[in-house]
Order: structure tokens, then C-alpha cells, then sequence
């Protein structure tokens, strides 16, 4: 293999994630310093009550600011080589800005019960669920809420995870290697053990449609289309913990079922059936990934399992 100039490749691609981990860490103790000391919560009386989960969800993207910068800067990686943006055509960019629409409302009401099934096991386990983490979402509250919970996660999740990981993974561990590596942390990064599996698809799905597309700008429509759609169904009244067929009249939770299965099956055959030729694994990439995310992924992990106790 020719030796990158830019040092693009798993072992960078793996820094970028512990260190976005480490940061995200350092900040959440802070935060938690000064909650402890000031007696700041999510069970605060009116406005500090939503500012205290604003700020809880800031804390990720704020980590990713600061942290990235600094990895390739010593790494010597720079941004725009791990941040596609522009794609081939107006008519390329367009289908796939319709792919990620159909990615996004498929993934979203045809796999909502993957969360319920495993909240069900869990509970068999002991493990119970009673939190609702959403601000106060009356008013004008809502377009606050689309913004932080919404705006801010698709752009910066995205740079973090289909740009800098994924853009340096692919290089060595080879594209579908990478897909699944890529899933596998954005599952962890959200620490939420009721939310794996579905952010592990999610995570996959985004990184595929981000290789076909050539860019990551679809990745943030969808990603943005999932949080924003469940901030919007929350600030209507209804339960975003349970699925459709809890709230919805039986033959519109059938159609929508139906709708968004197809939708699903739409976007994945399409990416699916794009010709372009797939990155081949190189001897050693996924190693080097693990190498280096490890620091990340075994934080994270230890945060997933004593989250159960918690």
C-alpha cells in the first residue's frame, strides 16, 4: 500500500473516536460537579428543569468540537479530507437527498418495536424504564428543542461519525468493515442500553448511505428527519416510548407499518444496487481500528452495563 501523506487511515479513525469519548467523559464530570454543587436537575422547577436537559445534550456535541480539531491536527489529517460534502451532480445529490427521506421515515415506524422488544427483555431482567428525557416542549419550546435535539446531533454526529471515523476506517478496514465498525460506536456513544440495537442500524445504515453518496450531507438529513420527527410526535402529546399501534388508530399504524417498510426496503436496495465499487479490507485495518477505539469503546461499555444498575 502507498504510504498516505495525511496519515488518513483505522489508526486515526480510532483516535477520533477515544478521544471524542474522553472529552465527552471529562465534560459530563464537570457537568456533573456543578449540578452537585448548585443542586441543578432535570427535576428543577420550570425553566432550570429543560435547561438542565438542553445542557445534558450539548455535552456530546460540545466534545466533538473540541476534540476533533485536536486529533487531526496531530494526526495532520485535514478537515475537508474526512468531511465529503459536494456530490457528483444536482441529479446525484437529489437521490440521494430522497434516499436518506426514505432511510429516515423507514428506519423510524417500521423498527420503533426493536426498542420496545428490547425494553420488554430487559424488564424480564429487572431492569426498568421510567424516564422520559424531553424538555418543556410547549410554546416556542419546540423549535428550541428541534434545534438541539434535532439540528446540533446531525451536524455534529455526522462530522464525528460518518466524516472523521468512517472517511478514516474505509481507507484500510475496507467499506462494509467499516459500516458495521462505525455502527458499533455510534450504538455506544449514545450510551443507552433500550436505544443499542436500533442506533446500531441506524449507525450502519447512515454510514452505507454516506459511501454511496459520496458525501454526508444525506447522512444529516436523515439523521436529522429521526431525532426531529420523535421531538415533534413528543410536543403532539404522545408517547414516544411506546410505538404506533399504542397511540394510533389500527388502520393508520397498519399504513404507516407498511409505508415506511417499503420506504426502507426502497432505500436499502437502492444502495444496494449503486455500481460503484466497494473499499477491500486491507491486512491489519480492523485491528488498528479496535487498537486504538478501545479506550472509547470499553469507557462506553462500562457506562452501558452499569447503566442498567443504575
Amino acid at each position: 500500500m502507498q504510504q498516505k501523506n495525511d496519515n488518513l487511515g483505522s489508526l486515526t479513525g480510532g483516535i477520533v473516536f477515544s478521544a471524542a469519548v474522553a472529552a465527552y467523559i471529562f465534560f459530563s464530570l464537570i457537568f456533573s460537579l456543578i449540578c452537585s454543587a448548585t443542586g441543578f436537575s432535570a427535576m428543577s422547577e420550570g425553566a432550570a428543569g429543560s435547561a438542565y436537559i438542553y445542557v445534558s445534550y450539548l455535552i456530546a456535541p460540545i466534545s466533538v468540537a473540541f476534540s476533533l480539531p485536536l486529533v487531526l491536527k496531530f494526526r495532520k489529517v485535514s478537515f475537508i479530507s474526512v468531511m465529503p460534502l459536494k456530490m457528483s451532480s444536482p441529479k446525484e445529490g437529489a437521490k440521494w437527498c430522497g434516499v436518506a427521506v426514505l432511510l429516515a421515515f423507514g428506519l423510524l415506524f417500521s423498527l420503533s418495536w426493536i426498542n420496545n422488544g428490547f425494553n420488554e427483555l430487559l424488564k424480564l431482567l429487572g431492569y426498568e424504564n421510567d424516564v422520559n428525557f424531553f424538555p418543556d416542549l410547549s410554546g416556542g419550546g419546540v423549535a428550541l428543542a428541534l434545534i438541539v435535539m434535532a439540528v446540533v446531533p446531525a451536524l455534529f454526529e455526522e462530522t464525528l461519525f460518518r466524516g472523521a471515523v468512517l472517511q478514516n476506517a474505509r481507507q484500510e478496514a475496507g467499506d462494509i468493515n467499516s459500516v458495521f465498525l462505525c455502527g458499533l460506536c455510534f450504538s455506544l456513544f449514545h450510551a443507552s442500553a433500550l436505544q443499542t440495537f436500533y442506533q446500531f442500524i441506524c449507525g450502519c445504515a447512515f454510514a452505507f448511505l454516506a459511501i454511496r453518496a459520496r458525501s454526508v450531507i444525506p447522512c444529516m438529513i436523515a439523521h436529522f428527519l429521526n431525532n426531529g420527527i420523535i421531538v415533534v410526535i413528543e410536543a403532539c402529546g404522545l408517547n414516544t416510548e411506546q410505538t404506533l399501534f399504542d397511540w394510533a388508530p389500527l388502520w393508520a399504524a397498519v399504513l404507516v407499518t407498511v409505508l415506511s417498510a417499503a420506504s426502507l426496503v426502497v432505500s436499502v436496495w437502492i444502495m444496494i444496487s449503486d455500481k460503484t465499487p466497494l473499499k477491500k479490507a486491507e491486512k491489519g485495518g480492523v485491528r488498528d481500528f479496535f487498537i486504538a477505539a478501545a479506550l472509547g469503546i470499553a469507557v462506553l461499555a462500562i457506562l452501558w452495563i452499569t447503566g442498567l444498575f443504575a
